[in-house]
């Protein structure tokens, strides 16, 4: 009896433990099997992101070429000096130039004086006909017999003689005139050649390459240095033909300098008429910002969005993407068991406020799980 007792209390005492532990699996249970959101995945159209590589350079720059041959004088500065508009580079002989300048000076007082002479005998012939050098430009006494004479005859004729004599004065008139206007032109050339003994600065800028020194002698057309405008600066890159057509003229870009690791808005200012033959490409130029911390030279990226070709991109909320092994993962419905089933994918760029696009890993019109937890797992019912 004492055993039969023991066991009846005992068991009274074990049926209340395990009716308490099944009713609290059970919520569990019914937590873990609560409804979940399902949605299809949809696409949409995105501009597609290019990152092209190009260099910074100045918005101008020139040769600078010698125009005149003689010894270098000075040469003012080196590579990197800064010089102002209008300041002197280089300075060349110049004695033999001034000295043709002279020369050329003398002929203009000469050709003045072969102008007037010229000028009073062809007004003589205008207005005193008839007048010879013998009597001091007095009329001649006796043309007055000798002309009626002359005619009747048939020895010559002195009016014809006159208009001859005056064309010849004439002639010599502007003779004279000629050689005066080539006096001041050979003048004016020797004047243009001692400004070009002088290799003055075009603009504010730098010397960039410098290949003569003093004491070098130079002759027409050698290359003597070249400057560079350094304060204006734009970044040159090529553009693949087939994105040509998603750029703006004076649109900003943005570029990335690498001298600098700095991020800047350029405008776009220049696209080329004519593409390369052998790369398929277009020179495009944008201008940088002023006193941007850069040279001239540094490497630079340009961000490009090719404009919308109507190729549709998977898009996700971001509620359904789910870390796992460091990696995004969203759970998908397989249409085949209707169960869930785990996928890795490869996330784009940020698409509106809370979604996202995927580049790899979902089709367009799968279904997804929105609301999933970390209980979940492949091989689910839903």
């Amino acid at each position: 009896m004492n055993l039969s007792t023991t066991l009846s209390t005992a068991l009274a005492l074990l049926l209340p433990f395990s009716s308490s532990s099944a009713q609290t699996f059970n919520p569990g249970m019914e937590k873990f099997g609560s409804t979940y959101n399902i949605q299809q995945v949809t696409g949409v159209s995105l501009d597609k992101r290019a990152l092209l590589g190009g260099k910074v350079i100045s918005s101008a720059q020139v040769t600078l070429s010698a125009q005149v041959s003689g010894d270098v004088l000075s040469v003012n500065g080196k590579e990197g000096d800064m010089f102002r508009q209008g300041a002197t580079l280089i300075m060349l002989e110049q004695e033999s130039i001034q000295a043709q300048r002279d020369a050329a000076y003398a002929e203009i007082s000469s050709a003045n004086e072969a102008l007037k002479n010229a000028g009073v005998q062809y007004s003589q012939s205008i207005v005193s006909p008839n007048s010879n050098g013998m009597f001091g430009g007095v009329p001649g006494m006796f043309s007055m017999f000798t002309d009626p004479m002359l005619k009747m005859t048939g020895q010559g004729d002195p009016d014809f003689d006159k208009f001859a004599n005056r064309t010849s004065r004439y002639t010599s008139y502007q003779q004279a005139k000629n050689k005066l206007t080539q006096a001041k032109l050979k003048l004016k050339q020797m004047e243009e050649r001692l400004k070009d003994a002088n290799i003055i600065a075009p603009f504010d800028g730098v010397i960039v390459v410098k290949n003569v020194n003093q004491g070098d002698i130079v002759q027409p057309g050698q290359i003597l240095l070249k400057f560079a405008n350094i304060k204006e600066l734009q970044v040159e890159l090529n553009v693949p033909s087939r994105l040509v057509t998603s750029l703006k003229l004076n649109k900003k870009y943005r570029i990335k300098l690498d001298i600098a690791n700095k991020v800047v808005n350029a405008k776009l200012v220049q696209i080329y008429p004519i593409a390369d033959n052998n790369k398929h490409s277009v020179k495009v130029k944008f201008d940088l910002p002023e006193n941007t911390p850069v040279l001239a030279g540094a490497y630079a990226e340009v961000e490009i969005f090719e404009t919308d070709s109507g190729v549709l991109t998977p898009i996700i909320p971001e509620a359904a993407i789910m870390w796992r092994s460091s990696l995004p993962s969203v759970f998908i419905i397989n249409p085949r068991t209707n169960k869930t089933e785990l996928r890795f994918v490869r996330l784009g760029e940020q698409v509106g406020n809370n979604k996202k696009s995927v580049l790899s890993g979902l089709k367009i019109g799968e279904k997804i799980v929105i609301n999933s937890n970390i209980l979940m797992i492949s091989g689910m019912d839903i």
